[in-house]
């Protein structure tokens, strides 16, 4: 039997089972279809979506699909109610796959090789092509109508009406496949509201290492909270979870009275919240969170490295961390339609939430950084030095501003360019002031950020242990223009950031109204990096130059610790120019022999321009144009991108011209079209102190770069060119949405 087959038959005999209900039942079978249509000339076809990081799923530009959902709502009571969907999903299923017929059996291919399953090729022998659902959201709700407890709802939910910060939002498609059992309750004439929630863990990534270990039955998080208005000026509540994974204990061999279980990883979080409301006009929040955090060696990953294997939804080891954040909002004071808003926020570097939201949430009031600019290289390309690492969302990145999270979890898996992105705050502190101005057709605001951070140390801050071996994941590390969204964590920071931002919007009472809209941006950014020359990897006047070999004599930091396991010497190479035939004599890439070498530097503006108008009764259109130009010192040969990812420092001008359209009839839920051209150049700037070279036929197969042009080896020899690069990129995507 295929492996969708024994979901739809539940399904199937859950609808019998409801159908089949007493009259007095009130049945309610709905649904929506979704219809996506992508286009774009990086000719990528893996999936139905642009963007994944997860390892053995497709991403890509191009297809067409259908997915269809099923709500099936049942009121057997006054007192009991159930609801449940069947789902399926876009995923590879495109139509070209003919309805999810034939492909490719991976367990039996002529050459002995699995062969991955992208792009429908597997047909109907994977589950992710052969057009399958999934049995999703199936929960019983309960309205005892006891005095102390309003409902109880058991089954799988949406848990993300807790706090962002705590228990918040995960991936959309997936948001009620957690079970768990929740209780709720009032009291005092509804001033005084309560949670109480046990929620089940998702074995395959909500656990140190992205896993919940071998015995995952009883892995669970406990979950309550409760919030007391005691009267219109003045409210507080309280939030507390406490994660449970377990493990049994390997060395419980006594089968007659059961079996121990040990700790495999623990994490509490306490929060309390306070509002403060003394007129319509002013507004205080404060919010502030502790937790601690437990990873059992025996059973989970305690340390992550530093080279491509710093991977983990969480920190290792044990560490206790807050965060906290204060905001006061001013509404038009002065009755002169102008507004403030002022946000004081901290998020630890040692703050650690597991089930804290991943996306679709924003805890901070600045804009952050924005998502044309989400990965490590020039182009959105993460590790793009080695062959075989493209780009998977493309040179235009994802639209508009990011939103903050407070964890290192952070989801963008299975979107599209036009979906918010999400970005780590692990290790923000500092302040935001937004005013905004509003009369008649005229709207306009700004902003004023200032952020330094608690993750500014040198060596991780334990300069008793290696730089390679860390409690703290450090994903893609922390290069690019505006660093990877998901990288809190680098061995050393010394980072400022200064935010600013204006904006306005104004409607022309113009035929049916033309709507105006602008922008300017500004992010300048510091970053010493290494900041002590005890760090530095090797002694003194290590190399010397004029052609001879480094000496390598290491420095150490601490007994048995040195950073040249990072930044090691290069060798002395000879290199003839291809066109002139000279040779010359000189290292690889650049010793790393000064404090200076790591630093960076970012000037970074961003402009926005556009008009939108009603074009018809039902179709309304915008067209805009987006300017983004950065000046950036991202560290030099030395460093070269931490030795995994393409070198970014240099000059960046990137442009978007963007259509949007979105279509209203009646019956229609949502219909929209975007079109994007992407366009620019980096123009590279590496520094000195090392021997250009010349692209070989096998960086010319891997990379593209042409045989001969000028660029350098790396440390792991992954290749950074020298030459200006001229990006391209055109995409589109048009959905159609229908709930019947």
């Amino acid at each position: 039997m295929q492996k969708g087959k024994p979901l739809l038959i539940g399904a199937i005999v859950l609808i019998g089972l409801v159908a089949a209900a007493p009259l007095a039942a009130q049945i309610t079978i709905g649904g929506t279809t979704y219809t996506k249509f992508l286009w774009g000339n990086q000719r990528d076809e893996g999936a139905l979506y642009n963007f994944t990081t997860v390892p053995g799923e497709g991403y890509g530009d191009n297809g067409q699909g259908t997915e269809i959902e099923l709500l099936v709502n049942g009121k057997l009571s006054k007192k009991l109610a159930i609801q449940a969907r069947i789902h399926s999903r876009f995923n590879q299923n495109f139509w070209t796959n003919y309805g999810g017929f034939g492909g490719t059996n991976p367990a039996f291919q002529n050459d002995g090789q699995q062969t991955p399953c992208i792009g429908g090729i597997c047909g109907e022998y994977d589950p992710r092509s052969n057009q399958y659902v999934k049995l999703r959201g199936v929960a019983l709700t309960l309205t005892p109508g006891y005095s102390w407890m309003d409902t109880a709802v058991i089954g799988q939910q949406d848990w993300g009406y807790f706090d962002p910060f705590v228990v918040g939002r995960i991936r959309y498609i997936d948001r009620d496949n957690q079970g768990g059992i929740l209780l709720q309750g009032s009291a005092a004439n509804r001033q005084l509201t309560w949670d109480v929630a046990r929620i089940s863990l998702a074995r395959i990534y909500q656990g140190p290492g992205f896993t919940t270990g071998t015995f995952v039955a009883q892995d669970a998080a406990y979950t309550t909270q409760m919030k007391y208005i005691v009267n219109p000026q003045f409210d507080i509540g309280g939030i507390f979870n406490w994660i449970h994974d377990v493990e049994i204990d390997p060395a419980d061999k006594n089968f007659d009275n059961g079996l121990n279980l040990l700790t495999r990883y623990r994490n509490n979080v306490y929060g309390l919240k306070a509002g403060i409301h003394p007129a319509s006009a002013v507004d205080v929040r404060l919010q502030g969170f502790y937790s601690s955090t437990d990873t059992n060696a025996a059973f989970a990953p305690t340390n992550f490295c530093l080279t491509g294997c710093g991977y983990s939804p969480v920190i290792g080891g044990h560490h206790t961390g807050w965060s906290g954040k204060a905001d006061v909002d001013l509404n038009d004071p002065f009755g002169m339609g102008l507004s403030f808003n002022l946000q004081g926020f901290r998020i630890g570097a040692n703050y650690s939430s597991l089930l804290a939201a991943r996306r679709e949430s924003d805890v901070l009031l600045t804009e952050g950084h924005d998502a044309a600019f989400a990965f490590p290289g020039p182009s959105n390309a993460s590790y793009g030095v080695f062959g075989g690492n493209r780009t998977r969302i493309g040179y235009g990145g994802w639209d508009g501003p990011m939103q903050q999270v407070a964890t290192i979890n952070v989801d963008n898996d299975f979107t599209d360019f036009d979906e918010p992105l999400a970005e780590t705050v692990i290790g923000w502190q500092g302040v935001t002031f937004v005013p905004v101005y509003s009369k008649g057709a005229l709207e306009v605001s700004g902003e004023a950020s200032y952020i330094t951070y608690d993750t500014n140390w040198q060596a991780f801050n334990d300069a008793s242990r290696s730089i390679m071996n860390t409690d703290y994941p450090t994903t893609e590390l922390d290069t690019g223009v505006n660093h990877s969204y998901r990288s809190a964590f680098a061995p050393f920071q010394d980072k400022k950031t200064y935010i600013g931002v204006a904006k306005a919007k104004y409607t022309i009472n113009a035929g049916k109204g033309i709507e105006i809209f602008g922008k300017v941006k500004g992010i300048h950014e510091t970053d010493n990096r290494m900041n002590d020359a005890r760090f530095l990897p090797y002694q003194a006047g290590d190399c010397a130059g004029g052609g001879k070999a480094c000496a390598g004599n290491k420095n150490s930091y601490s007994p048995g610790n040195t950073t040249s396991d990072l930044y090691g010497n290069p060798p002395v190479i000879t290199v003839t120019n291809p066109v002139t035939g000279q040779k010359e004599t000189g290292y690889q890439w650049k010793p790393f022999d000064s404090l200076s070498d790591d630093d960076r530097k970012l000037n970074y503006w961003m402009i926005n321009v556009g008009a939108g108008y009603q074009l018809t009764n039902d179709l309304y259109g915008s067209l805009s144009y987006n300017y983004y130009h950065a000046n950036l010192l991202d560290g030099d040969t030395a460093m070269q991108g931490y030795n995994l990812h393409e070198m970014t420092s240099g000059e960046h001008r990137k442009n978007q011209l963007i259509a949007r359209f979105k279509y209203n009839i009646a019956g229609l839920s949502e219909c929209g079209l975007e079109y994007q051209y992407n366009w620019g150049i980096f123009h590279p700037d590496f520094g000195g102190g090392y021997v250009v070279q010349y692209a070989s036929a096998d960086v010319n197969k891997n990379l593209g770069f042409p045989v001969g042009s000028p660029g350098f080896t790396g440390r792991f020899g992954g290749w950074n060119s020298l030459l200006d690069r001229n990006f391209d990129q055109q995409r589109l995507k048009a959905y159609l949405k229908v709930a019947f």
